[in-house]
């Protein structure tokens, strides 16, 4: 059983995942020329379960976990510090996060191939740092969407795919539909990070937040020296800077609940007591502002649901990405 929310883990985990709160297919028979010079395979290459790590060069090992079959390929992105499992997760009455079938990832797994991943730096249940080999930090969108398209060759994962992101996993969903739109089939961002809260907040606002930010990174870094960090002063213009997401089934689910408490424990000692209302209005409106990027995307904002929407509503994301899983295959 995963830790409760007041656990170490657990609190680190929301510490990360809170910053969220902040095309054509590839036709069949084709491959495309990575810049390794590996292939990308198409649907129709036979793939069976997985569950291990590969090499995706520079002497560096990355895990990855697929099942299932069909076209498209969902590619499930975990936020900051999560690993592959927090999509197998559901959230139990306690607010534990327990393996379960109704889970994202082996509902999905039900009715077209999915897979999840480990960055490096992640964390898995009980405490279990990831397999995946360490790298310098902060990191940040660009850096890892070349690491998971680095990923998903060396596995010989199948396109098209429907990018799935949560919290932090969102740029990176949005930057690597970019930068690879004829591989890209869907998108959906579950309580993506936005960049347009920076604009929400005055910059003596924003200030706190990446002073907020900082706080965290040196909470988990006191328990892992290699854990994932992140600098939200770097990835914002990363973001508006990205090559727009093609022309594909886009939905974008927000979350609509939020613990005034559990956030204020985050923040400076000097931090303005309203900050934590400050925030939430703003991060409101910022999920607004990043669902009117996608021309005609679905905008789900009655989640019942805080930032792991995926956890605490999971039919919600499941229904999400089978509709645009079926929209994809027209």
């Amino acid at each position: 059983m995963r830790a409760t929310p007041g656990g170490r883990l657990a609190a680190l985990r929301f510490a990360a995942a809170v910053l969220g709160v902040t095309a054509s297919l590839i036709a069949c028979g084709s491959q495309e020329e990575s810049p390794a010079g590996n292939t990308v395979p198409t649907a129709d290459t036979p793939q069976a379960d997985i569950a291990r790590t590969f090499d995706i060069g520079g002497g560096r090992q990355m895990y990855l976990e697929c099942r299932g079959s069909g076209s498209p390929t969902v590619v499930l992105v975990p936020g900051a510090v999560a690993a592959a499992d927090t999509w197998s997760e559901v959230a139990d009455r306690s607010g534990d996060m327990v393996p379960s079938g109704s889970a994202v990832y082996p509902e999905v797994g039900a009715f077209t191939r999915v897979c999840s991943y480990d960055r490096p730096g992640t964390a898995r249940a009980g405490d279990e740092f990831t397999p995946s080999t360490p790298v310098s930090q902060p990191t940040d969108p660009e850096r890892d969407t070349a690491d998971l398209h680095a990923l998903l060759t060396a596995a010989e994962v199948p396109g098209p795919y429907v990018l799935v992101g949560w919290s932090y996993g969102g740029p990176i969903a949005r930057v690597y539909a970019g930068t690879h739109p004829d591989e890209t089939a869907g998108l959906v961002l579950v309580d993506g990070m936005s960049e347009f809260l920076e604009s929400e907040l005055t910059p003596a606002e924003f200030k706190v937040f990446l002073q907020m930010n900082e706080l965290d990174n040196k909470r988990r870094t006191a328990q892992w020296a290699d854990v994932e960090q992140l600098d939200p002063a770097a990835i914002f213009p990363q973001l508006h800077a990205a090559p727009p997401v093609p022309d594909v089934p886009v939905v974008v689910l927000s979350g609509d609940t939020f613990d005034p408490d559990a956030f204020r424990a985050r923040l400076p000692a000097d931090a303005p007591a309203d900050y934590p209302e400050v925030f939430w209005r703003a991060q409101l409106a910022s999920q607004d502002s990043l669902a009117l990027l996608f021309p005609g995307a679905q905008h789900i904002t009655k989640t019942n649901s805080g930032h792991n929407i995926h956890n605490e509503s999971p039919q919600l994301v499941i229904d999400a990405i089978r509709e645009v899983v079926t929209a994809a295959r027209g």
